[in-house]
């Protein structure tokens, strides 16, 4: 059985060598270094991309009152936490972030969609199911242990409309 020490010990974020399609304007053919993602850069990476919302309706549901949608940008996010030199140190700093957003959209978000992929989040249709899980939840408090359960079998547009 693994012990605490050792979990903690593991050096287990993977790195891998990727060539930028040749398909990509400027970019195409270069060479650039990534690492999966750790837990709480993928925790962060969900909150970006989903936001921060919070909900209150009355009792018949005809009042609602949304306040505090936040989302955020994370393509560039997810580069300056997933590229690193031939060392394994980070090749960007978070203060690159806004410099990132100003290059090529096509050259960012596929570099940051091949490290959320190598990451483990391929999709991430599980994060996504959870987002619209807590959502309805919010909206129809009785039906939502029904909509978990239809959720996972796909039977969901009646209980979304």
């Amino acid at each position: 059985m693994l012990t605490r020490d050792q979990i903690l010990a593991f050096d287990d974020l993977t790195t891998k060598v990727l060539t930028i399609p040749e398909t990509i304007p400027v970019w195409g053919g270069q060479e650039i270094r990534i690492k999966q993602l750790s837990r709480g850069q993928q925790d962060n990476y969900a909150k970006r991309r989903f936001g921060k919302m919070e909900m209150q309706q009355d009792q018949r549901g005809r009042k609602q009152d949304i306040k505090g949608v936040d989302m955020w940008g994370h393509d560039a996010w997810v580069v300056v936490c997933g590229c690193i030199d031939e060392e394994g140190a980070p090749l960007f700093k978070h203060e690159d972030e806004a410099k990132l957003n100003q290059k090529s959209g096509e050259a960012i978000g596929w570099i940051a969609k091949q490290i959320t992929d190598f990451s483990g989040m391929a999709d991430d249709d599980a994060v996504k199911n959870e987002a619209e899980i807590l959502y309805f939840r919010k909206l129809h408090p009785d039906d939502a242990e029904k909509f978990q359960t239809d959720y996972a079998s796909g039977v969901t547009e009646e209980l979304k409309n």
